[in-house]
């Protein structure tokens, strides 16, 4: 399945909301994504993909076609509960994850990045980074910077691929545990010498994963 990124709208929150909860502790205070949307000091992007036909959840018929219906609603709406049906009968994209960036003066943050479970490991996360960046140097911001669980050592070797480093420690940052965030920061991110480092990583990512589509 292929994804590409664009920005957050309004009929993906709910999508975005249960990726947030699977990601991230129940103690985590949920992002006001309504509130926020049309911050211009915030991006959220989404890594989506269109469902077909083919994928789209099957229309159900009226109540007189089968005589199983109310079972199948029953199993339907389980299935919902459990995590196994993710297209959205109200709308045509499948979000499998998101980025959320906020912009102070020449800085942009991550605040929170997230990736659904059973898309993981296939470069949904690095799309997000991606598309984080881009959007950072198009909005004239001069350095990155995120938080990372110290344990989390898979993420921490993406976002040192892409020129970050550890400049510090948030001591018992996680609620669900009290674990330690490492704070890791990219300066200089619209400097010719890393802007071509960039491109070298993202044609990297093309050869691997595929086209990048990214809508900011």
């Amino acid at each position: 399945m292929d994804f590409s990124l664009r920005r957050l709208r309004a009929d993906d929150i709910s999508q975005v909301i249960d990726i947030e909860r699977e990601a991230f502790s129940p103690l985590w205070v949920s992002t006001p994504f309504k509130r926020d949307i049309r911050n211009r000091r915030a991006c959220y992007l989404v890594a989506y993909s269109g469902v077909g036909p083919a994928e789209a959840e099957p229309q159900e018929s009226p109540p007189s076609a089968e005589v199983g219906q109310p079972w199948r609603r029953l199993a339907q709406g389980l299935r919902r509960l459990v995590g196994g049906d993710d297209q959205r009968v109200n709308g045509d994209s499948l979000i499998a994850g998101y980025v959320s960036v906020w912009y102070q003066q020449e800085e942009a943050h991550i605040t929170e990045i997230a990736v659904r479970e059973k898309f993981r490991g296939k470069g949904i996360g690095e799309l997000l980074l991606i598309g984080s960046l881009r959007a950072a140097v198009e909005y004239g911001s001069k350095a990155m910077t995120l938080e990372a669980r110290v344990s989390n050592f898979i993420a921490q070797r993406l976002y040192e691929k892409y020129l970050f480093e550890s400049v510090g420690t948030r001591k018992a940052y996680y609620a669900d545990n009290r674990e330690d965030a490492v704070i890791m920061t990219v300066y200089g991110i619209d400097d010719e010498d890393y802007l071509e480092r960039f491109e070298e990583l993202q044609n990297a990512y093309r050869s691997r994963w595929g086209e990048i589509c990214i809508d900011l």
